[in-house]
């Protein structure tokens, strides 16, 4: 069955835009660099140390002393690697793992080489050939990359957290189709806004058939009981909902995982999922970091190390007022986006932020649709109070004195749309 609705254009020509806003980005050197020493707080680029705004390491974790002591630790046991599949030999530090992040979430968890490759191994034993999937337009791009392996199922793009658009398609979708899927993330990594959790639990106990797989990689660690994210705060209790999580970002490891409703399921992904069975393992140094981490998380000092995070991102949003930034959403979240006019706007900015001693991200198509470029920046325990006033008292001036105005920006994005012929899930 053809897909119902995925590409507006095609996806070389889709390729090619992206191409052409790495070429945008290279005048200014917004993307594409090379990191010098790393110290948390601050990142060397181009020999001066800039205060980190960037970075998606909440907690501050990677540089905790008990991670580096386990991974250390891992390397003398196990070596660099243990090159082995797991459907024939596993690291015994999978067994640790395993059970810690089961006590974080209360579900069966299922660890993986990565959060991309959870989604390749899940969703095509989640989703069979009866099925239907809706997907989430800003739904992170490893998300709508895997639906590509259901070849014969139907997947319909629904625009950002539209509650009456699923609402509508499942109710269309339900008596024709034995499972309807809908695909979403928890915490959205570009606009830093939480999936509508509560409307989607009245969906949930609206229609028996509807299935939520939602990707919290942004949401792990820094909030929820022991760490557990957005998603499984508000709707783990729910048998009807797969959760994949990220041991990178947050929990400063590597790999993924799957928090599953049950044993049957974990073991039938375990054997069926492609990427189980043919992806390299995660590797034992950050195995026994993960271990090391996970003992962290279950330890009562974490909720701490939660509460000043949360001091940090509601200074942010109290300073974001003050100020009159034009964030794209207010929700409490680590995750900043300072909408721009234009993507020469957005490169323009990070360009003066780091002359002025600053690093953040620009957040340009096809990360975010082509008319809502902007500045996205991050804030954790790497970052103190003093720092995130004055970055964010920077950003306001640097805004201010801009080049970059309406009339000429709606003229770059009308150019750029025309000549593009980017994904329609990026056109909102």
């Amino acid at each position: 069955m053809a897909r119902v609705h995925k590409f507006r254009f095609s996806p070389a020509r889709a390729m090619d835009a992206v191409h052409r806003t790495f070429d945008e980005a290279g005048k200014t050197g917004a993307l594409l660099r090379t990191a010098g020493s790393y110290q948390g707080r601050k990142v060397e680029l181009d020999g001066r140390m800039l205060y980190n705004f960037g970075s998606c390491s909440y907690m501050a974790l990677e540089i905790h002393h008990e991670l580096r002591a386990a991974a250390a630790l891992a390397v003398y046991e196990y070596g660099t690697q243990f090159s082995f599949s797991r459907a024939y030999l596993e690291c015994a530090l999978y067994e640790e793992l395993e059970p810690n992040l089961e006590s974080m979430t209360d579900r069966f968890v299922l660890v993986t080489p990565s959060t991309t490759l959870a989604h390749q191994a899940a969703l095509p034993v989640l989703i069979g050939d009866e099925d239907a999937v809706l997907i989430d337009q800003f739904a992170h791009a490893s998300l709508h990359q895997a639906t590509e392996l259901l070849r014969d199922v139907p997947v319909h793009l629904v625009r950002h957290s539209r509650i009456d658009q699923i609402d509508q398609l499942t109710r269309e979708l339900a008596p024709k189709h034995r499972h309807i899927w809908m695909i979403i993330d928890g915490l959205y990594s570009m606009l830093g806004d939480f999936a509508p959790f509560s409307e989607l639990e009245y969906l949930l106990e609206r229609y028996p058939q509807l299935h939520l797989y939602i990707d919290d990689a942004h949401a792990i660690s820094w909030m929820g009981k022991h760490g557990r994210g957005g998603a499984l705060t508000h709707l783990g209790k729910h048998e009807r909902v797969v959760v994949a999580m990220s041991l990178n970002k947050a929990f400063s490891c590597a790999g993924g995982a799957l928090a599953l409703p049950n044993a049957a399921l974990k073991t039938r992904i375990r054997r069926c999922g492609g990427p189980m069975l043919f992806s390299g393992p995660i590797q034992p140094p950050m195995l026994g970091a993960a271990v090391a981490c996970s003992k962290l998380h279950l330890a009562a000092e974490h909720a701490k190390l939660q509460e000043e995070v949360m001091c940090r991102i509601d200074y942010a949003l109290i300073l974001a007022n003050e100020l009159g930034l034009p964030l794209a959403t207010y929700d409490r979240t680590p995750i900043f986006l300072i909408e721009c006019d234009s993507m020469q706007e957005s490169f323009n900015t990070t360009y003066q932020l780091r002359e002025h001693g600053f690093f953040a991200c620009s957040s340009v198509f096809p990360a975010v649709p082509m008319n809502r470029p902007g500045v996205r920046f991050t804030v954790g325990l790497h970052n103190e109070l003093e720092d995130i006033e004055t970055f964010m008292s920077t950003a306001k001036v640097i805004l201010q004195n801009c080049n970059f105005g309406d009339a000429t920006s709606s003229v770059q994005r009308e150019h750029f749309y025309k000549s593009s012929h980017g994904y329609e899930q990026v056109l909102s």
